[in-house]
This record gives structure tokens, C-alpha cells and sequence, in this order.
């Protein structure tokens, strides 16, 4: 039943809900109402006989008044008593001690009523003491014709309402159901050409409810899968190139050496092994931000003086500096915490960014390299002195492969990952990286790292 139930269309089982819940609706209402009629027609009826009995309590007490005593009253009553059709409760007449000595059933003749009987009868008093009861007879069986066709009018009645209701509620129900339905077929068309590798469909989203929610999530989703998957053709397409690159010129002087049209001299050997620690570099580099993207990436912590990571950056980048006669201005708090961090991913940071700079800063230029504690984090910035990011590739500068500067050889800038690395180290560190271009002028590169507990 399960399994037939699960492979009805769910537009059919929204249907096949709302009508079975107002069908159980009408049932019950029909049911209770059945039942209310019958009930306050016995309570009609008997509230009837109560009225009916005032002319018999008075005669009854009247005839106590003169008599003083019921004798003689039951060979006055009874025989006509027995003359009355069958009644749903016998009339009967109690003394005043409660027992029955007139009766229109003579089974209950000498019985004596109980106090809830005797409760709900209508007493006789003279002088103010209660000498007897009266409990009116109803009368048994089915209803009067009249009262029958009255109960018979309102049950159809009901059934009129409740077969209204019913396709009042089936109608609102197909309406709701095709304004689901029609949504979730087109979230079911459009997810299965994305499970087909098209990633381009998108769902119309015309409500703000949940249905709406839904299909902006999964547009969201789907541009998410179409730019991971563009980013990863682009990125497929960039390690071609760049290996391309070292690959091609190590193999044209290979072939000269081979075809012995050039001496193996120290020169054709230096180009070929700068070629290959080219490539060695960009292998390691693509490893790294693997691991980082599947969030392996190990971040040996050791509480380390931040400042002595600065001044070893300093030092090793300065010789490369001097070479370009750049000029390295560095303004270093004397406050900055110990933290726990990996020195050898920090160091590898800063010299990113340094030797980023480098690269864009002229002869005679300066590099500004600042640190200070603020905010719970130590916040490092190093500006160059070039000419500053176009705004365009601003949002784009930490992504893999992007370069700027399209006239910028290759062999002079890197393995186009530097900027990715330092991303993804310093956010395995728990700190913000980002790029602006300073007000007076040049890049600057900003990097946070945490202080709150980091030594725990």
C-alpha cells in the first residue's frame, strides 16, 4: 500500500488529501449534528412534558388538599393509565416517601424512585411539605411525523453544505496544487539538465514565499556550479599555458644541445635549470592551494614573537631590494603580541607581497611596510610604489593565474599563484586578506591574523 501510495504523482496525493480531510470534516459535522438534533429534541420533549404535567400537579394537589391522603386516587387513575400508548418513560406518581403507587407500567408499581428520580420529577406540596411526585410520562419510539421531517431537513441540509464544501475545497485545492506543481516541474526540468553537465538553465522566481526561497537558492547554486565550472576550465587552460611555457624553452635548447648547433656552455645549462625550478615551483604551488582547498592543509602553530618574523622578512628580502635600488620603509609596533602561528607560512605571506611589490615598483621607489595591533588582530599592510590596481581587477586580484598587467612576460612574474597562496594562508590562519589602492598613491596589500587565543 506504501509503495502504491509513493508512486501516485504528488499533485494527485495534495488532491486526494484535501478531499479525504473535508470528507472526514463533513462526516463528523454530520455525525454531530445527527446526534445534537436527537438530543435536543429529547430535551424538547421533555421540557414539553414538564409544561403538560402543571394541569395534572394541580389537580394532584388538589385532591391531597381535600382528601389529605392518595387513597382512592390509583382506582381513579390506573385504568386510565393503561389506555396510553407506549411511552419512553412511563408516567408514574410517588408518595411522599418516593415509593410508586401509580404507575402507566404496572412493573413498576411499590418500586421506590431514587433521589436523582425524584430530583427530576415535578413535586406535589400542600402546606409546604412535599407529599408526593409526579414523573411525566414521554412518549417512546420514533419521532412525530413532523418532527421527523424537521430532523430530516437539516441532515440534508448538511449534506447539501458538506457536497458544496467538498467542491468548494477540491477546486481551491487543484488551484494550489498547479501553483505548487508548476514551479516544482520546472525546479525538476531545469535540475536535470544541470545533472546532464548544462549548467546554463535558471528558474523563474515570481513569489517570495518558500517556493520563491527555493528557486533563488537554486539559481544561486546553479551559478555557483557554471563559475567553479568555468573556473575550472580556466584553470585547466592557465597550467597549460604556464607549463607550456618553461616546457617549450627547455626543449629548444635540448634540441640545440642535441643537434650540437650550440656547446653546452653554462649559460644553455643555467637557462634550462632556472626553466625547471620554474616548473618545480608552480608544481609545489598548485599542491598547496590543493591542499587548501580540501582543507588539509597543515598549519604547524608555534608561539612566535610576530616582530621577529617581520624582521627575518626584512632581511632576506632586502639584498633583492638593493638591486633595484628600492627603498624599504618599515614601521614595526613595539607591542605586537607573541602569537601562535606557522613563522615558515607568515614568512612565505610577507615575502609574497614584498616581492609583489617589488615587481611594480620602479627604480628609486619606495616600499612602505607597516604593523600594529588593533582590534584583537595584528594588522599588516605593505604598499608599493607603482601605479596602483585598475578597479576592474581589483575583485579579482587573489584568484589563480590572474595577472593584471596582460604586457607583463611571464618570466617575470612569477607563477601567477602568489597572491592565491597568501589567501589561502592566511585564511587557514583565521585572518582577512584584501587589496585596495592607497589614497596617496600604489597597491596596498592588507592581511589580519588573530590575537584572541592564540596561544591556547
Amino acid at each position: 500500500m506504501k509503495a502504491l501510495w509513493q508512486r501516485i504523482p504528488f499533485a494527485y496525493q495534495l488532491i486526494g488529501a484535501f478531499a479525504i480531510a473535508t470528507i472526514c470534516a463533513i462526516l463528523i459535522v454530520y455525525a454531530f449534528a445527527d446526534w445534537s438534533i436527537q438530543e435536543r429534541f429529547r430535551t424538547y420533549r421533555a421540557r414539553a412534558a414538564t409544561l403538560q404535567a402543571r394541569p395534572l400537579q394541580r389537580f394532584l394537589t388538589s385532591y391531597y388538599y381535600r382528601f389529605g391522603s392518595w387513597e382512592g386516587l390509583s382506582e381513579l387513575l390506573n385504568p386510565q393509565l393503561q389506555e396510553l400508548p407506549p411511552l419512553e418513560q412511563p408516567l408514574m406518581i410517588a408518595d411522599a416517601t418516593g415509593v410508586v403507587f401509580i404507575s402507566s407500567d404496572p412493573k413498576l408499581l411499590g418500586r421506590k424512585l431514587s433521589e436523582r428520580d425524584l430530583a427530576a420529577g415535578v413535586p406535589i406540596r400542600v402546606g409546604g411539605e412535599r407529599v408526593g411526585t409526579l414523573i411525566m410520562a414521554i412518549p417512546a419510539g420514533t419521532f412525530s411525523p413532523i418532527e421527523q421531517e424537521f430532523s430530516q431537513s437539516v441532515r440534508d441540509s448538511i449534506l447539501i453544505a458538506g457536497v458544496v464544501a467538498l467542491i468548494i475545497a477540491l477546486g481551491l485545492g487543484i488551484l494550489f496544487v498547479r501553483r505548487l506543481a508548476r514551479p516544482l516541474e520546472e525546479l525538476r526540468l531545469a535540475a536535470e539538465q544541470i545533472a546532464q553537465g548544462k549548467l546554463e538553465p535558471r528558474v523563474s522566481i515570481t513569489t517570495s514565499d518558500e517556493l520563491g526561497r527555493l528557486g533563488q537558492t537554486f539559481n544561486q547554486m546553479a551559478e555557483s556550479l557554471q563559475r567553479s565550472e568555468q573556473l575550472r576550465r580556466q584553470l585547466i587552460l592557465d597550467i597549460a599555458h604556464e607549463l607550456r611555457n618553461p616546457l617549450m624553452i627547455q626543449q629548444s635548447h635540448l634540441e640545440l644541445l642535441l643537434d650540437n648547433v650550440v656547446p653546452p656552455t653554462p649559460q644553455q645549462l643555467q637557462t634550462i635549470y632556472e626553466q625547471n625550478l620554474l616548473l618545480g615551483r608552480l608544481v609545489r604551488d598548485l599542491q598547496l592551494l590543493a591542499l587548501a582547498d580540501a582543507g588539509e592543509l597543515q598549519i604547524l602553530r608555534i608561539p612566535t614573537p610576530f616582530s621577529e618574523i617581520l624582521q627575518r622578512v626584512v632581511t632576506h628580502i632586502q639584498p633583492a631590494l638593493e638591486a633595484k635600488q628600492i627603498k624599504l620603509e618599515a614601521e614595526i609596533a613595539h607591542d605586537l603580541p607573541t602569537l601562535a602561528v606557522d613563522p615558515q607560512r607568515i614568512e612565505q605571506v610577507l615575502l609574497n607581497l614584498l616581492d609583489n611589490a617589488c615587481r611594480y615598483t620602479p627604480s628609486s621607489g619606495t616600499i612602505r611596510l607597516s604593523a600594529l595591533r588593533e582590534d584583537g588582530v595584528v594588522h599588516v599592510r605593505v604598499r608599493d610604489g607603482g601605479p596602483g590596481i585598475a578597479p576592474e581587477d581589483l575583485p579579482h586580484i587573489f584568484e589563480r593565474f590572474y595577472r593584471g598587467d596582460k604586457s607583463r612576460a611571464r618570466s617575470s612574474g612569477g607563477t601567477g599563484l602568489g597572491l592565491a597562496i597568501a589567501k589561502a594562508l592566511i585564511e587557514a590562519h583565521g585572518g582577512k586578506i584584501w587589496a585596495e589602492n592607497a589614497p596617496e598613491g600604489g597597491a596596498c596589500f592588507h592581511f589580519t591574523v588573530p590575537v584572541t587565543d592564540n596561544l591556547s
